[in-house]
């Protein structure tokens, strides 16, 4: 039996998936106006999106991530803002 080990985030790749995930979420907002859309902003609660995009981010963070999310793992306060979307997906590349 073989035990597989993830290898730790480094920090450019920490980087090069928060800006993936910015970008997502900037590209799929639901306002017309420009708005700055800061890393720690609750993005449901400001209505930049609706809780039905939940499930798109999460497919999203699993493709990009290379990840899979665990059913435990998988709610709202996780995907509400840039911050914990990218914490998420450090979690699971450094072995949760």
């Amino acid at each position: 039996m073989t035990t597989e080990t993830a290898t730790p985030i480094g920090a450019d790749e920490l980087n090069t998936l928060r800006q993936q995930i910015r970008a997502y979420v900037q590209a799929n907002m639901n306002i017309d106006e420009d708005v700055d859309l800061k890393d720690e902003d609750n993005i449901f609660r400001l209505g930049y999106v609706s809780s039905l995009f939940a499930t798109r981010l999460l497919a999203f963070i699993e493709k990009t991530g290379n990840v899979a999310v665990a059913d435990d793992d998988i709610a709202l306060p996780n995907f509400s803002s840039v911050d914990a979307m990218v914490k998420l997906g450090a979690k699971y590349r450094n072995g949760a």
